[in-house]
């Protein structure tokens, strides 16, 4: 779908195991874009990696594009180191690029045991439980959401580094994958956000999302 869609000019992406999945089978001159840009941090607090630059790598050397990381965490522990690295030319310059960037392509996660943002060191344990008791279904591009499309915990969105959701719904092309057990309601949920006007998903998460909105 992404290959027939052709989404070309800049593209902002994310990172996550279905993302490393997508990136993994891009087929060679799928599009010709001049970039690829990271939506969100993602540089681990843990020793698991999040394979971010595996990503952008993929995504860069099948469309013959140049690349930009962002090198932050994609959670960090205030809303202070939150700004103050928001405010790092390096950040900020790729920030930019991402809301400039007129197509995006992202996962869409759930906040599971599995999760890569737990596994990452970025939500602990505690965190993801607050997460569901407030009715988090998964997040967008590392920010967590409800069911209505709403921010599901407004003090952890703001330790958030990466784009915000704001500045996606702006997009005119804006790509949410998602694929496994689990991912109908946030698929709705971006759907709902305003967030999402492409969906990619598998025969039940679709299947989910027309029987509940």
């Amino acid at each position: 779908l992404l290959a027939r869609l052709r989404p070309t000019g800049a593209i902002a992406v994310s990172w996550g195991r279905t993302m490393l999945e997508v990136a993994r089978r891009l087929p060679m001159g799928w599009t010709d874009a001049d970039e690829i840009v990271q939506l969100n941090g993602a540089a681990s607090r843990s020793t698991q990696p999040t394979r971010a630059n595996e990503i952008l790598e993929r995504f860069a050397a099948t469309s013959g594009a140049a690349f930009r990381g962002l090198a932050a965490p994609a959670i960090v522990g205030s809303n202070d180191l939150r700004d103050a690295l928001m405010k790092d030319p390096s950040i900020r310059e790729t920030i930019d690029a991402a809301r400039s960037a007129p197509a995006a392509v992202f996962g869409l996660g759930i906040p599971a045991p599995d999760s890569p943002h737990l596994a990452s060191g970025f939500v602990d344990e505690d965190e993801q439980a607050r997460l569901r008791a407030k009715g988090a279904v998964g997040d967008v591009i590392g920010r967590f959401l409800d069911g209505s499309g709403d921010i599901a915990w407004p003090k952890l969105d703001r330790r958030t580094v990466g784009l915000p959701l704001r500045d996606l719904r702006t997009k005119p092309f804006r790509m949410g994958v998602a694929a496994g057990v689990g991912r109908g309601p946030i698929a709705l949920a971006a759907i709902r956000a305003g967030v999402v006007n492409v969906l990619a998903c598998d025969d039940t998460t679709a299947g989910w999302v027309l029987a509940h909105g």
